[in-house]
């Protein structure tokens, strides 16, 4: 009974703090709380679930280091370093880049047999994995409080690839001392590489190669219905969303990660397997149920309204292109009244595709019309088993089977 009440005391304190009830509800709530980790090992949760990337990392025997790399214009991201068990490393450095309600948890989360960051390093490849600004890793800025400055949230991923994901390369070439890095981006991961390369095309000469799990970039043939039919709404939804001071949303800090956190604890299949299957058409059984309480634990780790709201735009234009801004906006920052598109004709850096068959955010017909547009394709791989999905780029039980070996293949072609 003790642990029930300290649960509902926890989640109770979380939403308090997540709806902005004030500090004096905030310290009455939190006066009588228990640390948190204190509550989950007495609910014998597995320790991966609540463990973040540092200390799951050195669980398993691995090294690293933590970097602190300023964007051009404030955001402080968290950059974690993995280091090689090798004598020897091997190519250019790795930079891995996660999802938009993710962080670099997703690429350790699955252990070492599976977890891509691992595997990476076992096989002597010098691993950084980044952050989004706004994500539980990086909420810092040089001027702007994230917990005060709504201008802190103006971002989507548009400011991913113009100013997170440059400054990440330059910091790790800087770092390492050599002229170029690999890089693989996972979802949204993606989409910030492509906004970079072609926005930024000089960038595309600092790229070895760039291998992009489960690629989002065109929404013609998105295949969640509920989604769709809000896509039209998302502007004025972010802005009543913006106005009711919530221009953060899906947080660590707030309710539907503690829900998630809890739930997926207990029931993971009927929770986050239901999850997954109605959100990307996973597949029960195909990720363990010990993954799929890890991911539990590590999903919704915070974005902005902003991002959410672009990429329902992509839906509704049926085109990769930049933020809709309204047409004064429009005219401010582009010149143009309608939102330019993104010019992939730029993007002349070797790309490697991988899709799954259903993965209803990465549809086959959407990422082959991707892969008709890029200059310097290397192959877009399809993962010969139809009950692949999104997230089994990451989490798979088979992806040793179908996936790993393809990656590990084409670095070492690329980096010998």
């Amino acid at each position: 009974m003790e642990i029930i009440i300290l649960s509902v005391l926890y989640l109770l304190h979380v939403g308090f703090v997540s709806c902005g009830s004030g500090t004096t509800g905030y310290k009455l709530l939190n006066f009588a709380i228990p640390d948190a980790r204190l509550l989950k090992k007495s609910l014998r949760f597995d320790e991966d679930i609540y463990l973040n990337f540092t200390e799951l990392a050195h669980k398993y025997k691995y090294s690293t280091e933590e970097h602190h790399v300023a964007t051009d214009d404030g955001y402080i991201l968290t950059v974690f370093r993995i280091l090689p068990k090798c004598r020897n490393i091997t190519g250019y450095p790795i930079i891995l880049l996660h999802g938009i309600f993710d962080s670099s948890d997703v690429f350790i989360l699955a252990g070492p047999q599976n977890g891509l960051g691992y595997v990476l390093t076992d096989n002597c490849y010098d691993v950084w994995a980044a952050n989004h600004r706004g994500n539980v890793y990086s909420r810092k800025h040089v001027a702007l409080d994230p917990n005060k400055d709504s201008e802190y949230w103006n971002y989507s991923f548009d400011e991913h690839g113009v100013y997170d994901l440059p400054a990440v390369i330059d910091y790790v070439m800087n770092s390492t001392g050599l002229p170029k890095v690999n890089y693989i981006g996972h979802s949204q991961g993606t989409t910030d590489f492509f906004t970079m390369a072609s926005l930024k095309p000089d960038y595309n000469a600092k790229i070895q190669l760039s291998v992009h799990l489960a690629p989002v970039v065109f929404w013609k043939n998105f295949g969640i219905p509920v989604l769709k039919f809000l896509a039209p709404s998302v502007n004025s939804l972010k802005d009543a969303l913006d106005k009711a001071g919530l221009s953060e949303v899906l947080a660590k800090h707030q309710l539907a990660h503690v829900f998630m956190e809890y739930s997926c604890r207990f029931v993971p299949n009927e929770i986050c397997g239901t999850g997954l299957y109605i959100t990307t058409g996973y597949k029960s059984g195909t990720i363990s149920s010990r993954t799929l309480s890890a991911a539990g634990g590590h999903l919704f780790s915070g974005t902005s309204t902003k991002s959410l709201a672009h990429l329902g735009q992509l839906i509704t234009s049926q085109k990769f292109q930049r933020f809709d801004e309204g047409t004064s906006g429009n005219i401010q920052r582009y010149g143009t009244r309608l939102p330019p598109e993104y010019d992939l004709s730029k993007v002349t850096s070797p790309v490697l595709l991988m899709t799954a068959q259903n993965d209803y955010l990465s549809p086959l017909e959407d990422v082959k019309e991707l892969a008709s547009k890029l200059p310097n394709l290397v192959e877009n791989v399809i993962i010969p088993n139809p009950t692949w999905s999104h997230n089994n780029h990451l989490w798979g039980k088979d992806v040793w089977k179908f996936e790993l070996p393809k990656i590990l293949e084409y670095i070492k072609y690329y980096n010998s």
